[in-house]
């Protein structure tokens, strides 16, 4: 008899240790941590939500409205855009017309392309998701490849009228449910198209899915007559020549053509910065107001807009000065446009 009351104290004491626990459970932070460095232009955010705790959660990035979430699961997910740089995140809930959650975030989005964001403040390091095991998301997510995600698939299948968008990404994509904001773009990415995320993340790496250096190892394992002509060339432009490809191009979509990170004209001025009044070659020789680089038709390409790109190779060329043709001087470069 003692026996069975000591089991019944032992037995309400605990169920009333976890009443306690889940009565005091409150709104918090999973991922990322404060001071993260990211490197794209897209965030995911895992927030705990108890049941009853929020009636609405709001985010704001450096202090614009992003998103309002009428909470429903135990763990909200939610992505928010990144500007370059420094990136004050707000998240805030609220229960009752009070706020009961009010959490600042610092995110730091560095960037290759443009110097100033190339290197994060002190006390910021990176902190991406697949870095550690996060359990509390078994539940829901699916964390490890699969079988089908064990390609590359044939570059012949990443041309869009080759699939069916949805089929495929349904039937065999196990990161679609996190990222599928990726894609979310005019202009995609041959393996994002596909969800052939394995096609250039590394399940066995170190850290866990990051991708090898330099890119070019392995973009040439689909862009192989890219990776051809451009070795049979004499000069290269420098991000070619260290094998950062990403620096101009994005990895998985863009806004504009080729994946570029901005317009040609824009993407080339942020290094050639001498060049970005818009004038070039004859200025200060035969005509004081320069040949235009950009706001013009191109006289080559019928439809296309005059830029960098319509004298110069972004990649290669027999040329030092990295020109877009194969000719022999200026004047014969001229010509290709002024041929009258």
């Amino acid at each position: 008899m003692q026996i069975r009351i000591f089991l019944y104290i032992i037995l309400f004491f605990f169920i009333s240790c976890l009443t306690a626990e889940a009565a005091g459970e409150s709104i918090a932070l999973r991922y990322p941590s404060d001071n993260t460095i990211m490197e794209f232009g897209l965030l995911g955010i895992s927030l705990y939500v108890p049941e009853g705790s929020a009636e609405l959660i709001k985010a704001k990035v450096n202090g614009k409205d992003i998103l309002n979430i009428i909470p429903g699961l135990r763990y909200e997910c939610f992505t928010l855009p990144l500007a370059l740089g420094l990136n004050r995140i707000n998240i805030t809930a609220i229960r009752e017309g009070n706020r009961v959650y009010d959490l600042n975030l610092n995110v730091f989005r560095r960037s290759d392309l443009v110097s100033e964001y190339m290197k994060a403040p002190p006390g910021f390091q990176k902190n991406y998701f697949h870095m550690k095991d996060h359990e509390q998301c078994i539940k829901c997510h699916i964390l490890k490849a699969r079988e089908f995600d064990k390609k590359p698939i044939s570059p012949m299948s990443f041309a869009a009228e080759a699939f069916d968008r949805q089929t495929v990404i349904a039937a065999t994509s196990t990161c679609y449910s996190c990222h599928n904001k990726i894609a979310s773009y005019p202009y995609v990415h041959g393996p994002v198209a596909v969800w052939s995320c394995l096609s250039c993340h590394d399940k066995g790496s170190e850290p866990k899915y990051s991708v090898r250096k330099p890119d070019s190892v392995v973009c040439f394992g689909c862009h192989i007559e890219q990776k051809n002509d451009w070795n049979s060339k004499k000069f290269t432009h420098g991000p070619v020549t260290i094998g950062k490809c990403t620096i101009c191009h994005s990895p998985h979509a863009s806004e504009y053509p080729f994946n570029l990170y901005k317009p040609t004209w824009n993407l080339c001025v942020n290094c050639h910065s001498e060049k970005a009044n818009g004038k070039h070659v004859l200025a200060g020789n035969f005509f004081s107001e320069g040949h235009p680089t950009r706001n013009r038709p191109d006289p080559v390409r019928t439809g296309k807009k005059l830029t960098c790109a319509s004298c110069h190779s972004p990649h290669a060329s027999n040329s030092p000065h990295l020109w877009a043709f194969d000719v022999k001087s200026l004047f014969e470069l001229c010509q290709k446009c002024h041929n009258k």
